[in-house]
């Protein structure tokens, strides 16, 4: 069930319950604001230096370029603009950030919120704890500078998305389920989780059991008793020894769309440096040169398309689950054994448009099927849950 979500500004962030009353403050640190706004400077001044020939006139204030110095491929001046106007977007992105923030206190019974937009006067609010439904978990996209990292986010969950308390942000999901179970019996609030079927909540009597004891105790574990048909979508290898469970092809989100875009648009400029072959040497010098820059931007073409088409499958073995990463030759494994599940639910990512399978243990919260239709993700879980009963059986 998609719903809107409430957007928090931090990426680093704990509320610490310890001792009472507490205060934090939900904004993005100076220490990533100030190198951002440094770098956009930078580029800022360099853009208006070259734009006034500085570095090409006969005269130039760094050196002087011989007369028949050839023209670059590129007219500097469109360079240049780019380098100011990227320079400007992040200092004001920066400062934006900054100004922005949610000052949050908590003296054990009432929440007090001060929040501070760009324009505008602050605004206040006050609410009881009593008046809050749970404590939730969920994975958000998050674009860290040039990185793409999931940011973790455990948050106190009102029927208002605006008085939702942030508790927990980052973007390194190591122990995220203890941290989840520590704030919900903290606060003596039940655990949530937005899946493709609504809100799935544990009362805190039952946060300390696994998925196969919490689906016994709740009389659910005749579902799983038989296995479900694989859907066209899946694709699932019985072999002796394990069991493999895959997409049978690459979906297509916003998210690898875009990806595509910017892949097309750098391949175009690739071939056009290919066919300006000759200029490209004198510009950057010997023909050894030239080729060592052919071979580095091809690879990093090669890069960029084995990032899209890269691949995820999951190996049942030995009553434990392996998921694995696949990106060109390489590949990375993460191992959990299927007796340390906490849950598997169908998670909506509201930045990619799309559902994921996600997978919670005590130490980590992984994901699986980023771009995989909803149906597919359904069956996968269903069949984990299912391999689970038969092991135990």
């Amino acid at each position: 069930m998609r719903q809107k979500l409430p957007k928090h500004l931090s990426y680093d962030y704990q509320l610490k319950l310890e001792q009472m009353p507490t205060k934090h403050a939900d904004r993005m640190p100076l220490k990533v604001v100030m190198p951002a706004i440094i770098l956009g400077l930078l580029m800022f001044i360099l853009g208006c230096f070259e734009l006034s020939n500085g570095m090409y006139s006969t005269e130039g204030w760094v050196y002087t370029l011989d007369e028949n110095t050839r023209p670059p491929l590129f007219d500097h001046r469109a360079v240049d603009l780019v380098f100011i106007v990227l320079g400007l977007g992040i200092i004001i992105s920066a400062i934006v950030c900054h100004m922005r923030y949610k000052k949050i206190f908590f003296n054990g019974k009432t929440f007090s919120v001060d929040l501070k937009g760009v324009f505008g006067k602050n605004e206040l609010f006050k609410e009881f704890l009593r008046n809050y439904e749970g404590v939730r978990l969920r994975m958000e996209f998050f674009q860290f500078g040039l990185l793409n990292k999931n940011k973790y986010i455990i948050e106190l969950v009102h029927r208002d998305p605006a008085k939702t308390i942030p508790l927990y942000i980052s973007t390194d999901g190591t122990g995220i389920y203890q941290i989840w179970d520590y704030y919900a019996k903290r606060l003596n609030m039940p655990t949530i989780i937005e899946t493709d079927e609504g809100s799935v909540v544990r009362e805190v009597s039952e946060l300390n059991k696994n998925l196969k004891e919490f689906l016994y105790l709740k009389g659910m574990i005749d579902l799983y008793e038989q296995e479900p048909k694989a859907p066209k979508d899946v694709v699932c290898i019985k072999k002796s020894d394990r069991t493999i469970i895959k997409p049978k092809r690459m979906f297509w989100n916003v998210l690898s769309l875009l990806a595509a875009f910017w892949l097309f648009f750098y391949l175009l400029i690739l071939l056009i440096a290919a066919l300006n072959y000759t200029r490209i040497e004198r510009m950057i010098g010997s023909p050894l040169q030239t080729i060592v820059f052919f071979v580095v931007t091809v690879g990093l073409a090669v890069f960029f398309l084995g990032l899209m088409f890269r691949k995820d499958k999951i190996v049942i073995k030995d009553n434990k689950l392996i998921l694995v990463h696949k990106f060109l030759f390489l590949s990375a494994k993460e191992y959990i054994h299927l007796d340390k599940i906490r849950d598997i639910q169908v998670v909506y990512n509201p930045a990619s448009d799309s559902y994921y399978l996600a997978i919670i243990t005590d130490d980590n919260m992984l994901a699986f099927g980023k771009s995989t239709p909803v149906e597919g993700l359904q069956w996968a879980r269903d069949f984990i849950i299912y391999m689970m009963v038969k092991n135990d059986g």
